[in-house]
């Protein structure tokens, strides 16, 4: 399959939490992405080192992450929310309080979504829309 360098991941997150759980949050979305964009994620099944080992490949779209704080989290999650032009993966509070799926609904079914607490934001779609998207982002260090 020939690599597709028009879309990428692009993951903010909330730079003020411990660094576990800025962790957490991004490998969460990662996973989300990993599989939901099953058909195309990677360019094929392996790499081959000269002695035979196979090596898998990772995505082939670049991932960006970003940095921001709280209130710039809620702003771009607000942003974003109803654009249906990118997919998007909230990795929220809830997520890591707890594993159980039925506990998550309970509590952000008793929320609206300004109420929700959220900690990272992870998009994918068309790379300019996601540049302009993303712009007034520090890239994380």
């Amino acid at each position: 399959m020939q690599q597709d360098f028009s879309k990428k991941i692009s993951i903010v997150i909330n730079k003020e939490l411990p660094a576990w759980q800025v962790l957490n949050c991004l490998a969460n979305v990662a996973a989300h992405f990993g599989h939901h964009l099953t058909d195309n994620y990677r360019t094929g099944e392996n790499f081959v080192t000269k002695d035979e080992v196979k090596i898998p490949r990772n995505t082939q779209y670049p991932t960006i992450v970003f940095e921001t704080d709280k209130d710039g989290i809620r702003s771009f999650a607000s942003k974003i929310k109803d654009n249906n032009s990118v997919e998007k993966m909230y990795f929220i509070r809830e997520m890591i309080e707890t594993t159980n799926d039925d506990e998550i609904q309970q509590s952000v079914g008793s929320k609206n979504f300004n109420g929700v607490e959220i900690l990272g934001v992870g998009i994918f779609g068309k790379n300019d829309l996601l540049k302009d998207l993303t712009h007034k982002f520090k890239l994380w260090s």
